[in-house]
Formats: C-alpha cells, sequence, structure tokens
C-alpha cells in the first residue's frame, strides 16, 4: 500500500477527521485555526502583563495611580 492511498486522520485525540489525500499537515484546518487563536490569545496575555512589569521597572514605582496629586 502506497502512502498516497493511506487514509489520515487529524491528530487530535477529540476530533480525528479524515485528512484529504495530499494534505500535508497532521492537523485539520479547523483544529489549527483554535490551536493558533489560543497561542495568539495567550501571547496577547503575557504580552499586556509583561508591558506592565517594564513600565514598573522602568519608572521605579514612581508612579502611584492612587496618588491625587
Amino acid at each position: 500500500m502506497s502512502e498516497e492511498s493511506e487514509i489520515r486522520y487529524c491528530k487530535n485525540k477529540k476530533c480525528h477527521k479524515e485528512l484529504p489525500i495530499g494534505y500535508k499537515h497532521k492537523y485539520c484546518e479547523a483544529c489549527r485555526n483554535k490551536h493558533a487563536e489560543t497561542a495568539k490569545n495567550i501571547i496577547k496575555g503575557v504580552g499586556g502583563t509583561a508591558l506592565g512589569l517594564v513600565v514598573t521597572v522602568v519608572t521605579l514605582g514612581k508612579i502611584n495611580p492612587n496618588n491625587k496629586a
């Protein structure tokens, strides 16, 4: 049996959709999009946290939002 005629399935444990013949990825398009969206949201969250930390370090805590000038 040649490699081209084998039926391949999505590697996601919850999905297992049949992949088209000649499809070069291990995961179906829907699972790949979900993974990309999750990664994007994680990067956004980490970026916001890191930005807050950088501002705090650069200003050495001199900015106090509760201080009424």
